[in-house]
């Protein structure tokens, strides 16, 4: 995804007014994401993988998720963040991309797209509304039935974990409902 690919891609979405989703430059070999940024032109855009296990610009690409013209995406195995979701990542990673375990570079690849910091910091995200959807992954990391569970268990993870949202009544938890049905 070279920032002129992605420029003329957006150019023709406009043209045809349709939508794009991209997931950005893992290896950060056509650029890095200020580069990526710069191609969107404040265009809209849907940042798949805006997260810190699925790919895109590493180590960065959550700083997306600041961008009024992004609307960013987890995809649901760093759903929520538990006690197990780091040990799940390596395993799953080099299965899905066809690495060999016995080759130091792939190891090291699917170790530099495993971001502890950034995973824990997507329940947040998701819960303040600045993380926008939640996906599965179509070709690789991600399992499209466990979508609507892991949105769930996020919401309530992040209930128990920060309390009732200001905009929720003592009753309920209306307005955290709302904004997690909105992202599937």
């Amino acid at each position: 995804t070279t920032p002129a690919a992605i420029d003329n891609c957006l150019s023709v979405a406009d043209r045809m007014d349709v939508q794009v989703a991209i997931h950005t430059d893992t290896l950060n070999e056509a650029g890095f994401l200020e580069h990526t940024l710069a191609a969107f032109k404040d265009r809209t855009i849907h940042t798949f993988h805006t997260e810190g296990a699925g790919g895109g610009h590493a180590p960065d690409i959550i700083a997306a998720v600041g961008q009024g013209n992004v609307l960013p995406s987890s995809t649901n195995p760093t759903r929520p963040y538990t006690v197990n979701t780091l040990d799940e990542h390596l395993d799953m990673l080099m299965v899905c991309h066809h690495l060999d375990p016995s080759i130091a570079e792939d190891i090291a690849f699917a170790e530099s797209r495993i971001r502890r910091e950034t995973i824990a910091a997507e329940d947040i995200l998701h819960d303040l509304g600045a993380i926008s959807m939640m996906s599965s992954d179509s070709q690789a990391m991600g399992r499209v039935g466990e979508v609507i569970m892991r949105t769930w268990q996020t919401a309530h993870k992040m209930k128990t974990q920060r309390g009732a949202l200001k905009e929720d009544s003592s009753r309920n938890d209306n307005f955290r409902a709302k904004r997690y049905i909105a992202k599937y």
